[in-house]
């Protein structure tokens, strides 16, 4: 679920020259020896409807890694994620 919230700092300069975004916070537990159980609560009112249009289902979250020698890997499933 998308949600838009006012007053985001911006992002943060990090010596590599790199930005780093603000995140929020979960509650995690673990559930197993590499996985963990992890559940956010949304901050802003959300409406039926949102809800019932927002995607849910298995997800999973790319990581691009870059080296100080400019070469780099992908990871396209490096973590999964469940949005019910």
């Amino acid at each position: 679920m998308t949600a838009s919230v006012s007053g985001t700092p911006a992002p943060l300069d990090t010596p590599s020259g790199h930005l780093l975004r603000p995140a929020e916070s979960a509650t995690c537990e673990p559930t197993g020896h590499d996985t963990a159980r992890c559940t956010y609560t949304v901050a802003v009112a959300v409406t039926a409807t949102d809800a019932d249009a927002s995607p849910s289902g298995l997800w999973h979250v790319a990581v691009l890694a870059a080296a100080d020698d400019g070469s780099s890997t992908l990871d396209p499933e490096a973590a999964d994620f469940t949005v019910q």
